[in-house]
């Protein structure tokens, strides 16, 4: 069995989360304290549970954790009065209470929630001096959690990172592509040469959908819009690699593609709109209509495998195109400017 390296699981940690963790739940106890509020711990305990990885996710699931506090009341009061002060009402309150949060989407209270009714449940009471009490632990617990999850630093800087790699590994594998059309097949393209791309792909989706989940007015889905195109782009060179892989014979029309594919590779960053090289590719193709008729059936389906990559080629650089037309002039500004 290959255990994980500590090192790497120490890496990953994140240690501005668990001080705010340990620094608000210990807040939260004391500030009930001082307002003399009963089970301070259950204070601390919530603000643990409020603070989430973003700053979304953790207003989202205070605003639901504050619907099912007023919807376990309101069960709690008809149970409890029905049913008295035991174990029993209890388990009655939770089926009630754990039905009606999965019906209205109000999961992420139930756990904190239910601790709270205890209380009622240990007072033998749900009158309006303890509903007030459990009231005001959870706007401690929680309002500490939020104020503290404000301050999440962007990950901005790793981003712009992510795409500098995605953007290298993308550059090798077209200038890998090129060569392998030029010398006819003797260095072909492994698909564990595309596993660097994916990682660093999937690492930098994940770090746009936080960084867009941690910003609550700007918008962000720029980084979330071009990673999601490189995708799209890393499947189709995944497929100009299997049909170079699939040609026997090489026809001379190679090494014009081979060429053209190395301009790509040299013209390849954030801000190219592909409008260029579209013109070119259309170029190439009316150069290709002009060319003599294939000798063989071997030579006619060769040539065809090539006539397929100029089609993958032109989507790889559409989605550049539509991927530049559609951005905002905010996003332009913003994005685009800083070249």
């Amino acid at each position: 069995m290959n255990w994980p390296n500590p090192k790497n699981l120490i890496k990953k940690l994140n240690y501005i989360q668990l001080i705010k963790i340990a620094a608000g739940s210990c807040l939260a106890i004391l500030l009930a304290d001082r307002l003399g509020l009963h089970y301070s711990a259950s204070a601390g305990i919530i603000t643990l549970l409020s603070i989430q990885n973003t700053k979304k996710e953790t207003l989202l699931i205070t605003g639901k954790r504050f619907l099912s506090f007023l919807l376990s009341v309101v069960i709690a009061l008809l149970i409890f009065r029905l049913l008295g002060y035991h174990a029993f009402s209890f388990g009655i309150f939770l089926l009630f209470f754990v039905g009606a949060c999965y019906l209205l989407k109000l999961e992420d209270g139930i756990a904190m929630n239910a601790v709270l009714t205890t209380h009622f449940l240990i007072e033998k009471s749900v009158n309006l001096y303890w509903i007030k009490n459990e009231l005001e632990l959870l706007v401690i617990g929680a309002g500490i959690g939020v104020l503290l999850n404000l301050y999440i630093p962007r990950n901005t800087g790793a981003i712009k990172r992510d795409q500098l790699s995605i953007e290298e590994d993308m550059k090798v594998i077209l200038s890998h592509l090129s060569i392998t059309l030029f010398h006819h097949g003797k260095e072909t393209l492994s698909p564990e040469e595309f596993l660097s791309l994916d990682t660093h792909l999937e690492e930098a989706l994940s770090r746009a959908y936080e960084n867009m989940n941690n910003t609550l007015l700007s918008d962000t889905r720029y980084y979330i819009q071009y990673m999601q195109m490189r995708k799209n782009q890393t499947t189709i060179l995944k497929r100009i690699s299997s049909n170079i892989n699939s040609i026997e014979t090489f026809p001379v029309q190679a090494q014009k593609i081979s060429e053209f594919i190395g301009h790509i590779a040299e013209t390849f960053h954030e801000y190219n709109n592909a409008i260029g090289l579209l013109i070119r590719l259309q170029e190439i193709k009316l150069e290709f209509k002009t060319d003599p008729l294939p000798n063989s059936r071997e030579e006619f389906e060769n040539r065809a495998i090539l006539f397929q990559i100029l089609n993958e080629l032109e989507t790889f650089l559409l989605l550049k195109k539509e991927f530049a037309l559609s951005l905002t002039d905010s996003q332009l500004r913003k994005y685009w400017n800083e070249q």
